[in-house]
Formats: C-alpha cells, structure tokens, sequence
C-alpha cells in the first residue's frame, strides 16, 4: 500500500512484516515498489523502472509531478542507447533496426528480481521484441539503494550472449522547481569542494549533434538557469570537470545534490515555462548530424564481450 502525498508514513515495520510473511511490498502492489532510507523513502514503477517519489519525511517530493501536456516522463531510464539515432535507426549486420529515442526500456516492464526494505533490484532481458529493435542478447538491471539518505542508482548491464554487446545507458531524472526556472542556479563541486569551470558545451541542432560547441564560463558561486540557456536544446558537457552538482532554488537555499563519480558526459534539460529541470547522467549520447548510420561507428558507445558485466551510477542526496 502507498500512503499519498498528504499521508506519507515511512512504515518499516510493514516492509518486515510482509517479508516474515513471505511476500515483499511488491507483491502487494504490482505496479510500483518502495524502499526506504535514513529519513527518506523512494517510489519506483516497475513500467521502466522510472523512480516516482523522492521525499523526506515530511517534505514533498523533490521529483515533478507528470503532466502529460508537458513532458511525459519523470525520471526515466534510457537503454540501450541516450538521445536520438539519425533517422530513428541504425545498421548492424545488414540489417536496419529502427528504434525511438532513448531506447525501449523506458516502456518495459521490469521484473522485480530483489526486494529488501533499503534496496530493490529491478530486470529486464533481452527477447523477441528487444530484438526487433535490437540484436544484442542482454541482462538490463536497475539497483536502487540508499546509503543512509542518499539514493543511488546503478545501472547493470550484462551480455548474455556470445557476440560483443554495444550499448549505451543514462539517467534523465526531472526534479521539481520551486517557482520559475529563473533565479535557481547550478553550484559544482570536485572531490567535494566548490569548483569553476571553462568547458565546451556541444550544440544540439534538430536532436542531433551539429559538431558545433559554445564556450561556458562558470565561476565557484555558480551557474544562473533561465530559460534563454536552453533555446538551442540541452546543455550537454563531455567529460564533465566535476563529480557533484547542487540544485539551488531562487532564495539561495539547495534543494539535492547529483552525485556522479563516472560519467562520460552530463545533460541538463528543461522546457520554456515547465515546472522541472532535469539533471541527466549520460554514458553515450545522440548521433551526430553526419553519421553514417552504422551502430560499430557511432560515437560514444560501450563494448561489452560475451559474460561481461559492466555498472555504473549515480545518487541523489535530500537537503
């Protein structure tokens, strides 16, 4: 049973209880999972393994709330590959496979293949569908786990055939604003101190890299969001010079910090006027305006031989 908005209960003694008895939350609720932290508690959706609810005891959700008529997501998952393919497809084999952007996990349903009361390990395999779209025989796994009151996410790939696995995967969680985008900001943060930073933010011209970059200066106080950052797209940075980021609301208060450890690049993305801002860990990206089409020849992508396993991950911590 999940207790509403208004009613959140952080009730661990249901959680034992249900396990004593033989059967987890999950079972009583088929469609989402709840795990609980120091203070804190997840809600995730087995449709995609998206995280719902990320709240404090007491506090509202730091996730938005989905309105379809703006963005109808809230913070999925994306295998097996981020962002958009040329033409919405590629070539493997001699063959041509068409598949939507971000790939098809956001629109699966997982397998609940663990359960405890600070952790859930979520799953989904390869199959006939998977592989109308895509070739490659894969375990896909989503772990979400708190360590005291950060959340982290891992996500789990594992090739379970005997060919190369060539893959991408990445977070795109959106996190409510408080008010207008304007007057929030982005602080960054290295090894745990406050960093500045010049980098090259790539152009994104129609959903594809236009081979373009811009120049961003960011000093230690920080990054000011506005919707004019965002006309051309996402801002997109490869290789981030930084492992934290906190988002930090129009009074000067932070809302979370991003923690990512790993990431091969990082996407921040909002619509004009939308009630969210996503901060969107990324290990691959979208095709470039002149690919070939060719999946070994796209930019980005991680190998995987037959019995390897590779994770990766990210966390949010509540303030």
């Amino acid at each position: 049973m999940w207790l509403g908005e208004k009613d959140w209960v952080f009730n661990k003694r249901l959680i034992s209880l249900a396990r004593k008895a033989g059967e987890y939350l999950c079972r009583m609720n088929q469609e989402t999972v709840q795990i609980f932290g120091e203070g804190v508690g997840a809600e995730i959706a087995l449709m995609g393994a998206e995280l719902q609810v990320l709240k404090r005891e007491g506090s509202n959700n730091v996730l938005w709330q989905k309105d379809d008529a703006i963005w109808n997501r809230v913070a999925p998952n994306l295998f097996p590959i981020v962002g958009r393919l040329k033409g919405d497809a590629f070539s493997w084999g001699g063959k041509t496979y068409a598949m939507k952007q971000h790939g098809f996990a956001r629109d699966r349903k997982f397998e609940v293949l663990q359960h405890d009361e600070d952790a859930v390990l979520l799953g989904l395999r390869s199959d006939d569908q998977t592989r109308e779209q895509y070739p490659f025989e894969f375990a896909f796994r989503v772990r979400y786990r708190f360590e005291k009151a950060v959340l982290w996410v891992d996500y789990i790939t594992e090739n379970i055939g005997d060919e190369a696995v060539l893959y991408s995967v990445g977070g795109h969680p959106g996190f409510a604003l408080r008010g207008a985008l304007q007057g929030h900001s982005l602080v960054f943060s290295e090894a745990g101190d406050p960093v500045g930073f010049s980098a090259a933010r790539r152009l994104i011209e129609g959903g594809y890299y236009s081979g373009k970059t811009a120049s961003v200066e960011v000093d230690v106080s920080g990054l000011p969001l506005s919707d004019a950052l965002f006309e051309s797209d996402a801002i997109v940075f490869n290789d981030p010079p930084f492992d934290a980021v906190t988002l930090v609301d129009a009074k000067g208060d932070a809302m979370l910090d991003f923690y990512c450890w790993e990431w091969d690049a990082v996407g921040f993305w909002t619509k004009s006027g939308a009630p969210f801002f996503c901060i969107e860990p990324w290990w691959g990206w979208a095709d470039d305006a002149d690919s070939d089409g060719r999946f070994e020849s796209k930019r980005g992508l991680h190998r995987l031989e037959p019995g390897e396993v590779e994770t990766v991950s990210y966390g949010l911590g509540l303030r």
